[in-house]
C-alpha cells in the first residue's frame, strides 16, 4: 500500500547528484528541489503510475526495482531512474502502467512545484532543455508534436532547438523550433517568441521564411515552419569564403524586396531590425529567405531600445535615437559589406568599442577592399553606411536600381496602361542569365497580383524586350 513518509534532507541531498539528470546541478540547486519533494513508499505489486493518468508528479526511484509495460515490451528501472519526466511537461497522461516489482521507495516532485523551480533556477530549466533534445526523436523518443513526426535535430541557437519534421496528414517536411525552457520560463521571451510567428505569419512573400503554425505543448512554445534545404549566410562565409560582386547583388536584392514587403504600412510597417548574415539562408537554388523576426517592431511601435546585433546596427539606434526602417538598410549593407570582404566595418576587442566606431567613424569605402566591386553595388552600400539616416539612402526603388546595375541588366518601364505594359531590360554586359531575368521578372509580377501574357524577343546580346 502506498505510504507518504517524511524526507530525510540530507538523505536526499546525498542521493540526488547521482541522479543523471541532475548531475550538473549545483548543490544549493539540489537542496531546493529536495526541499519541495516528498518521499513515496511502496509495496511489491503495487502501481507508482497508472496508464491514463495525467502527469502531475516526477517520480525517482530509490529504493527497490519497478517495471514499465509499455504495449511492445517492459522496461526494468532501479536506483537513480527517473520517470514521469516527459508527463510532468506535458500534463498528458501516461502512456504505460509502472508497477513495483520489489518493496520500493521513490522522491517525487509536483508539476506546480517544478514550473516555479525552473523559473527560480536557469540551471534546471537548461537541464530539461537537454531532456527534451535528447528525447524529442529516437528509438526512445517522443517522436510526435501533434500531426508532426520528429525526425532529427537540425539545428540550435541560443533561444531556440529547430527539428526535422513531417507532416504526417500533407506527408510534407517541415522545421520546427522549439523555445528552450531557459527562455521559456521567461514571460518576456516567450511573448517575444510567440510574436515572431504572429509577425511572419502575416507576411506572404517568396524572401521571407513561411510560418505554418504555433503549438504549445511540454510546458513550452513551438513553431512549425516552411523547410530549407540550403545553409544560413554566415554558414557560407566560413565554410566557402566571399561572395563574388553578381552573387551579392543577387542576394542583397532579394532581401530589399522582403524588407520592401514587410515594411509597406499595409503589410504593418514592419522593422526586421536584425538582419545579419546568421539570419538569412540561401537554399540550393539560389532563393533567398529572411527569417528571425523575433525583436521585429513595427513604425508605430518603435522605440529607442538597443536590441539587435551590434555589428549590424545602426548608430542612431547605439545613440538611444528615434528610428525607422532605414536601420533595416544600414544592416543590409553591412551585410553586403561582409559578404565581399569576409568583415563587417567596424571592429574592435569590446562591445564598447564598436559601439564608438560604428558611431564616430567612417566606414572604408567599399572600392578600396574589393576593387572589382560592381559600380551599383558600392554606391549602395557605401550611402546606405551613412551615420545620419535623413542622408541615407533610403528609396527601394533606387536601391533596386543600384543592384540591378551591378547584377548586369536595368529595368526602364516605357509605358503603364491599364491595358498594358511594355518593359525593356537593358544590359551592361553580355552572359547575363537570361532564364534568371525571367524567373524575377514573373516573381514581381505575381507579387502584385498582375495578370499578363510574356513574349520574349531577343534583338542582340545587350537588349531584351519583353512585352506585357
Amino acid at each position: 500500500m502506498l505510504k507518504q513518509i517524511n524526507i530525510d534532507q540530507q538523505d536526499a541531498l546525498v542521493f540526488l547528484p547521482g541522479v543523471k539528470l541532475f548531475i550538473k546541478l549545483d548543490n544549493h540547486i539540489i537542496g531546493d528541489i529536495a526541499e519541495r519533494m516528498s518521499m513515496h513508499r511502496y509495496e511489491a505489486g503495487e502501481k507508482l503510475i497508472g496508464k491514463d493518468e495525467a502527469g502531475e508528479f516526477m517520480l525517482i526511484i530509490k529504493q527497490g526495482k519497478v517495471k514499465v509495460s509499455l504495449e511492445d515490451r517492459d522496461v526494468k528501472l532501479g536506483r537513480g531512474d527517473v520517470l514521469g519526466e516527459i508527463a510532468l511537461l506535458s500534463g498528458t497522461p501516461s502512456k504505460a502502467d509502472v508497477i513495483a516489482q520489489t518493496d520500493a521507495e521513490a522522491l517525487a516532485l509536483h508539476r506546480d512545484d517544478f514550473q516555479i523551480l525552473m523559473e527560480q533556477h536557469t540551471e534546471l530549466a537548461t537541464v530539461m532543455t537537454d531532456l527534451m533534445k535528447s528525447r524529442m526523436f529516437g528509438a526512445n523518443g517522443i517522436n510526435r508534436l501533434g500531426k508532426y513526426r520528429i525526425l532529427s535535430q537540425l539545428g540550435e541557437g541560443g533561444m531556440s532547438v529547430v527539428y526535422n519534421a513531417k507532416d504526417t496528414v500533407l506527408g510534407r517536411e517541415v522545421a520546427i523550433k522549439m523555445l528552450k525552457y531557459e527562455i521559456a520560463s521567461r514571460a518576456d521571451f516567450k511573448k517575444r517568441f510567440k510574436q515572431e510567428a504572429v509577425t511572419i505569419a502575416k507576411l506572404t512573400h517568396p524572401n521571407i521564411l513561411h510560418v505554418i503554425e504555433t503549438i504549445d505543448d511540454y510546458s513550452t512554445s513551438f513553431i512549425v515552419m516552411e523547410k530549407l534545404d540550403g545553409y544560413d549566410l554566415k554558414y557560407y562565409l566560413q565554410e566557402q569564403g566571399v561572395f563574388s560582386g553578381k552573387q551579392t547583388c543577387d542576394i542583397i536584392s532579394q532581401l530589399a524586396q522582403a524588407l520592401e514587403y514587410a515594411g509597406n504600412r499595409h503589410n504593418g510597417g514592419i522593422i526586421h531590425r536584425d538582419i545579419k548574415p546568421a539570419n538569412i539562408v540561401l537554399d540550393y537554388q539560389g532563393n533567398v529567405k529572411l527569417m528571425d523576426f523575433g525583436i521585429a517592431t513595427t513604425s508605430e511601435q518603435c522605440n529607442k531600445n538597443f536590441e539587435g546585433t551590434i555589428l549590424y546596427t545602426a548608430p542612431e539606434v547605439l545613440q538611444k535615437k528615434t528610428f525607422d526602417y532605414r536601420i533595416d538598410i544600414y544592416a543590409l549593407a553591412v551585410t553586403a559589406y561582409a559578404m565581399l570582404t569576409g568583415k563587417t566595418p567596424f571592429r574592435a576587442p569590446s562591445m564598447l568599442g564598436i559601439m564608438q566606431k560604428t558611431i564616430n567613424e567612417e566606414a572604408k569605402d567599399i572600392r578600396t577592399l574589393v576593387p572589382d566591386v560592381p559600380e551599383g553595388l558600392a554606391e549602395f552600400i557605401n550611402r546606405a553606411l551613412i551615420k545620419d539616416p535623413d542622408q541615407r539612402i533610403s528609396d527601394w526603388s533606387e536601391i533596386q536600381s543600384l543592384l540591378a546595375s551591378g547584377k548586369g541588366y536595368k529595368v526602364d518601364l516605357l509605358a503603364n496602361t491599364e491595358m498594358d505594359m511594355a518593359v525593356v531590360l537593358k544590359f551592361k554586359t553580355a552572359g547575363i542569365d537570361t532564364g534568371l531575368l525571367l524567373k524575377e521578372l514573373h516573381q514581381v509580377l505575381k507579387l502584385h497580383h498582375a495578370s499578363y501574357d510574356m513574349e520574349v524577343v531577343e534583338r542582340d546580346s545587350e537588349e531584351l524586350d519583353f512585352t506585357l
